[in-house]
């Protein structure tokens, strides 16, 4: 009796299991299409995460958020910081570790079919490219859209995802820049304040606070974010809080109100119009959404 050929993997087969914390959503069959989407997400790396593996059945852009750690393409190592992005596929030996100080925060999307290919040759994006993007926040935005009109999974889902996975591909593409925009002792700057305040967020309050934590004049560290970021360093700020105030609500269970005082906001009102300034919605709302769609 001839065997019968094996089932072809299902997207969600390679999510890794060594995470703290992920948003995913994967189509479970395939549309038929020349631009096949079969998911993305965003994954909070723990400190062991490891990937190893020989090839891969589609493409898959990946774009670190933040952490540190090293991806290997076909035997090239690069280090990995916040801004890199890189893409593999088929016929690319890949590895990716995340580093147990700084673990990796990054965002993923899978795709695959002769148009996405043809999609990829047409613009110089073929895989095994590895760049650096300086301003990272509006490809963040785009992937943060992706995640959630991927996870709809309505019958707009798989075209609006299929054109949000073209649009970071050409935002990469054309943002992206060469080794040496990184190596200048304004880079070194900016890059310390930036890790100064991803570490430090919880107990810095300000912009001065910024500042004098990092042994520099406000002014200053406003001309740096305005050349290598898209937010004032003050909106960075603020993003991590109420990221973690969101993190807080949806997996600590907390209260509005000890969410605010765990994110530094004496003053709950406050903290709700701040957070609906980030996340488009008050926290009372969001904490309910959110806890209805983990008990569906």
């Amino acid at each position: 009796m001839p065997r019968r050929p094996d089932p072809a993997p299902h997207p969600s087969d390679f999510r890794s299991r060594q995470v703290e914390a992920s948003r995913v959503f994967f189509f479970d069959e395939p549309a038929g299409t020349d631009f096949e989407i079969k998911g993305g997400g965003f994954e909070r790396c723990r400190p062991d995460y490891r990937i190893d593996r020989p090839d891969f059945p589609w493409f898959l852009l990946e774009y670190v958020h933040g952490g540190r750690g090293t991806v290997s393409l076909n035997g090239v190592e690069t280090p990995l910081k916040s801004g890199v992005f890189f893409l593999y596929g088929p016929g690319i030996e890949h590895h990716i570790a995340s580093d147990p100080e700084k673990p990796l925060l990054k965002y993923f999307a899978g795709f695959a079919g002769p148009a996405a290919a043809a999609f990829l040759e047409h613009h110089d994006f073929q895989p095994g490219i590895i760049s650096h993007c300086l301003k990272s926040e509006p490809i963040r935005r785009a992937f943060d859209t992706l995640i959630e009109r991927g996870s709809r999974n309505s019958k707009y889902s798989r075209p609006l995802c299929v054109a949000i996975i073209q649009q970071l591909i050409l935002m990469c593409r054309e943002d992206a820049v060469s080794a040496g925009s990184t190596d200048t002792r304004a880079f070194a700057t900016f890059s310390r304040v930036r890790e100064c305040i991803e570490e430090r967020f919880h107990e810095l309050g300000s912009l001065d606070a910024v500042a004098a934590a990092c042994d520099l004049d406000a002014p200053y560290l406003c001309r740096l974010f305005a050349r290598f970021h898209d937010e004032s360093p003050y909106q960075f700020l603020t993003r991590l809080k109420m990221q973690h105030a969101a993190s807080l609500l949806l997996e600590e269970g907390m209260s509005v109100k000890e969410a605010a005082r765990a994110s530094g906001f004496p003053d709950p009102f406050h903290f709700s119009r701040v957070f609906k300034s980030v996340h488009r919605v008050p926290p009372s709302r969001f904490r309910e959404a959110m806890h209805a769609k983990k008990t569906r």
